[in-house]
């Protein structure tokens, strides 16, 4: 499958953001730790209540442009998603039915270049915010 173009701006993006990261898998990201992590349990709960509880834990902690990334984003061929914070409620709305599962069913990750804040959810469950570099201009 052939590589989505916008990968290489989103990758560009979260290394300034947060130096040294290569790509959007949790440990591709410097900065996250086992002893970092909060309990997020996505397995044997409602997709819905994950989608919430995700939308909660984000919105007072990301503003302006986000890249937001999936496993639907590679799984797919869809690539990073760009919108803007206030569309976040309705992209998570739309995103089951355009990639054909739940906006959180394994990593997701969320980088707010404005705030220089990185949003990771693990597959095992867990969750966890990395302060890094704010970058007001976002294009690399």
């Amino acid at each position: 499958m052939r590589r989505h173009p916008s990968w290489a701006l989103a990758t560009a993006v979260l290394n300034r953001v947060i130096p040294g990261a290569t790509g959007f898998s949790p440990d591709q990201i410097p900065g996250l730790s086992v002893d970092r992590w909060q309990s997020f349990p996505i397995d044997d709960r409602d997709p819905d209540e994950v989608t919430t509880a995700f939308l909660d834990y984000c919105r007072p902690r990301v503003t302006g442009l986000l890249i937001t990334v999936t496993d639907g984003s590679f799984s797919t061929g869809a690539g990073p998603f760009f919108l803007a914070d206030g569309h976040l409620d309705e992209f998570a709305a739309a995103y089951p039915d355009m990639i054909g599962e739940p906006l959180v069913a394994s990593d997701t990750i969320v980088v707010s270049p404005v705030t220089g804040r990185v949003i990771v959810v693990q597959h095992d469950g867990w969750i966890d915010m990395l302060q890094g570099i704010e970058q007001p201009r976002v294009v690399p």
